[in-house]
């Protein structure tokens, strides 16, 4: 069995994943190792030291766990350390049968690159949105079809360079390398929603810890991605403050909590430490947790439609909102839209919380080497693919 391990970082915390497959695409997990931190605002990288000891301990939890040592890794970027650029390619095809052939694909993306790229950034993956064979689109694959040229709309992604060399910093006394960079976003919706969704266009919000990412996908590429300030965190932060609660039991209560539900006049009754025992107003915890709901639904609402339009459904995803009961259909009355909430069924970690993590697993171990493109540059490798083909 061919192991591979991933690093997920996310906005309040860092998994660690060892896994193998097996030749029917299930996917067996080893070992997990999960560490929480401060976390990263909206862009604004963690302190060097504290991401670097919780990546450490991650990684090593997994390793434990798994009794697996770790060589490489498959790093998922967060939307906040990505850029997106879209750009065209062309090429005349040339083939004796006048058919286009693999090498036509490597060929156009190199020629969509012809751009200045994002300073401070290193590209990671192009994926084409859209073929066109003599302007006329093509669904699926165009490899074999008969044309005189072929063009493409084509998706560009770059990792901030500042993340990476922090990610290496992490790794150095690891004598761990990184594999590739790929998008969060990407690797969570491919495993996530369902590839008849995904031919059109989806949304995936991702509401993380201190965050909530939403992210416009077409096919298998990334168009664009928003991030709104709001996560999970906010939620028990303010059951927090309003209602003089520890963490550990505002953050009980949010878990629980059901959207939308009639409480009537009950009452919810909690344990505090050193306290003693204490009933709260459900209609308390329902203004709380519900006005900050709205507040991210807005905020939601708003980069939605400023991406695409009302008919492109939204996949939900995270532990911030997507674990609370009844949050797809709260998420959908507040922003008119069509809203999903779920995964595929795993053995280990089927909670929402892990779609990244199962995502760049899934890329690590099925997805290398079924892409149309593989080229290496110094460091980084680009990887262009389509896995409908």
């Amino acid at each position: 069995m061919r192991h591979c391990a991933i690093l997920d970082i996310g906005s309040s915390k860092a998994v660690c994943m060892i896994v193998s497959g097996e030749p029917d695409g299930a996917m067996i997990v080893h070992g997990t190792g999960v560490r929480e931190y401060s976390g990263y605002r909206l862009g604004e990288l963690p302190p060097k030291r504290e991401l670097a000891e919780t990546i450490v301990n991650a990684v090593h939890a997994a390793e434990r766990a798994s009794k697996l040592r770790v060589r490489e890794l498959t790093v998922g970027v967060p939307a906040p350390f990505m850029k997106t650029v879209k750009s065209q390619g062309r090429v005349d095809i040339l083939s004796r049968n006048g058919r286009v052939l693999a090498s036509d694909l490597e060929n156009l993306i190199d020629g969509s690159l012809e751009f200045e790229a994002p300073e401070g950034y290193s590209l990671i993956h192009s994926t084409p949105l859209a073929y066109y064979a003599d302007r006329t689109p093509v669904h699926g694959s165009p490899v074999g079809l008969p044309c005189a040229v072929l063009t493409a709309d084509v998706s560009h992604c770059y990792v901030d360079n500042e993340f990476t060399d922090l990610v290496a910093y992490a790794l150095d006394g690891l004598g761990i390398s990184v594999n590739s960079y790929v998008s969060s976003a990407l690797a969570a919706a491919c495993f996530s929603v369902p590839e008849s969704v995904r031919a059109g266009s989806v949304f995936l919000m991702d509401c993380g810890g201190t965050h909530t990412d939403i992210t416009l996908l077409k096919g298998n590429a990334v168009v664009e991605s928003r991030s709104v300030a709001i996560g999970g965190k906010h939620f028990t932060s303010d059951l927090c403050y309003g209602l003089r609660l520890p963490e550990g039991v505002a953050e009980d209560i949010k878990r629980r909590y059901v959207f939308s539900l009639d409480y009537g006049e009950s009452c919810e009754r909690v344990r505090i430490p050193n306290e003693g025992v204490f009933d709260i107003e459900h209609s308390f915890i329902q203004l709380i947790l519900e006005s900050r709901a709205d507040e991210l639904c807005e905020l939601a609402a708003e980069a939605l439609d400023g991406m695409g339009e009302r008919s492109i459904p939204v996949w939900l995803v995270g532990a911030g909102m997507g674990s609370m009961r009844g949050a797809g259909d709260f998420v959908a009355e507040r922003t008119g839209r069509k809203v999903s909430v779920s995964m595929p069924k795993v053995s280990r970690n089927g909670s929402l919380s892990f779609a990244v993590a199962f995502g760049l697993a899934d890329f690590a171990l099925f997805r290398t080497g079924r892409t149309s493109t593989i080229k290496k540059t110094e460091r980084l490798i680009r990887r262009t693919f389509d896995w409908r083909t």
